[in-house]
């Protein structure tokens, strides 16, 4: 379990035994990418409603279907003018390749695990998935081989300045940790303090506000009009497992990935234009 004066508990896929050891190599099998991300981790804790969560949305993922509505809501349009930096005089071309691979992974996931957390927020919300769509085929699941494992720095033993930078990033998006995706970058030293204060500006503005509303809406239409398999998940069911303190819990940490998700989606674009020219 990882505990620090900066986040909330989670249990990582190096900690994981017996059958949440299995999920999460299922989860990854799924997701096709070598890490169980923070939603996951945190949602471990109620190890129940992970594994019926994760079975109710998991023969959607394998479809074609949602591959295709994650790609609608990958690299969203945004004014965001990516700050001029030579990266070669910082680091050699061996971690600038890293860099981008480990962009590569979470701008890959981070769409799939939106319409994951909103599927859950609707049919707790009592508007289920009704599904019935026509399948447009099924992904081959498996980790992409060329996708790097991204590591992820352990922030009470980071340096002063990456924390000082974690720091800002949490008190900025609001948030009770920083996520797996700036965690991973923080593995690469400098590149968050050179990066973050142009994500910090975009961060701050209307545009980014409103754009992740809209990625949440479109990934909400997505979920309705492409899914294949029903998703029933209720409230009143999850009441007879948990109690209702657990159940609200359970529906905060939803809720507030869904929000943390699409806004990474966001960032992973900027963070895709600083690094895309090298």
């Amino acid at each position: 379990m990882h505990n620090s004066q900066f986040g909330i508990p989670e249990i990582f896929d190096n900690q994981d035994t017996g059958k949440l050891a299995t999920l999460y190599n299922d989860i990854k099998f799924v997701l096709k990418v070598p890490i169980v991300n923070f939603v996951f981790r945190t949602l471990a804790h109620y190890d129940q409603f992970l594994t019926l969560g994760w079975n109710q949305v998991r023969t959607n993922l394998l479809t074609q279907n949602m591959e295709d509505a994650a790609a609608q809501l990958r690299y969203p349009h945004l004014s965001f003018n990516a700050p001029q930096i030579k990266w070669n005089q910082f680091y050699p071309k061996e971690t600038i390749d890293r860099i981008k691979g480990v962009l590569l992974v979470f701008n890959y996931v981070n769409p799939k695990l939106l319409l994951m957390t909103i599927s859950w927020e609707e049919a707790l919300g009592y508007r289920p998935i009704t599904g019935g769509k026509k399948i447009e085929g099924f992904i081959q699941a498996g980790i992409f081989p060329g996708f790097p494992k991204p590591h992820m720095i352990d922030i009470p033993s980071a340096d002063y300045s990456t924390k000082v930078v974690l720091k800002d990033i949490i008190d900025t998006k609001n948030s009770y940790d920083a996520a797996s995706d700036y965690r991973a970058l923080a593995c690469f030293p400098g590149f968050l303090e050179k990066t973050w204060p142009s994500l910090k500006e975009v961060i701050k503005t209307e545009e980014y506000t409103l754009l992740g509303h809209e990625l949440k809406e479109n990934a909400r239409k997505l979920v309705h009009e492409l899914s294949p398999y029903p998703i029933r998940l209720t409230s009143e069911y999850l009441q007879t497992v948990y109690s209702p303190g657990e159940v609200a819990g359970i529906m905060g940490i939803i809720s507030m990935f869904s929000n943390f998700i699409a806004n990474l989606i966001i960032d992973g674009e900027c963070f895709r234009r600083i690094v895309m020219d090298i």
